[in-house]
């Protein structure tokens, strides 16, 4: 059975720093797999080539088994790759449904030929997420900023998983977040994992 997502021989250069040398790993499905390393040994390098933030000028990636070229971040959600990074790309001047929507806005037709925003769909969608994932944000119309940093991460995490991603990347998830924290978003994964 082939790996749901693998890599062969990824390489990436920057001048004259190679800072990923012919990487290959395969990952199954539901499968959660850590990937660590010393500072600057190219863990974030090779995410970011796997996200479509960077070209490998090496290599090859390959989904379900098949070769797939991922040049852009829009390329690897569209093969079902999504990345949650470190600084987890939430807007924090809007609430959690529209972040969860980010980019993918539901919208309705007033008057037959005007889009608005469907924000009683979102919120509603939002609500049903979180409540799959047990995740509880005490109102979904607080701003982002407004949230802990573990409510943060449940909200990101939340996103990746309503648009039916197949591999999930985590850039150091749980860095800047407290022991408390750290558990609930380790409870997260294995549900998501469990999904699978």
């Amino acid at each position: 059975m082939p790996f749901l997502l693998e890599t062969k021989d990824l390489t990436k250069r920057f001048g004259g720093l190679t800072a990923v040398d012919h990487v290959s790993f395969g990952v199954g499905a539901g499968e959660v797999v850590a990937l660590l390393g010393d500072n600057g040994a190219g863990k974030s390098t090779l995410i970011k080539m796997i996200s479509g933030v960077y070209r490998p000028d090496a290599g090859d990636i390959f989904l379900e088994g098949k070769k797939v070229e991922i040049d852009t971040p829009m390329d690897a959600i569209a093969h079902g790759i999504e990345t949650i990074y470190q600084d987890l790309a939430l807007a924090e001047n809007i609430d959690v449904s529209s972040n969860i929507f980010l980019g993918r806005e539901k919208t309705r037709k007033v008057l037959g030929f005007i889009d608005i925003l469907h924000n009683d769909y979102m919120v509603k969608e939002s609500k049903r997420i979180l409540d799959n994932l047990d995740i509880v944000i005490p109102s979904l119309k607080a701003n982002i900023r407004n949230l802990s940093g573990g409510q943060r991460q449940a909200v990101a995490i939340s996103r990746s998983i309503y648009w039916n991603a197949k591999v999930l990347i985590m850039d150091e998830p749980t860095a800047a977040l407290g022991i408390a924290e750290q558990k609930k978003v380790l409870v997260i994964v294995s549900s998501f994992k469990n999904r699978v």
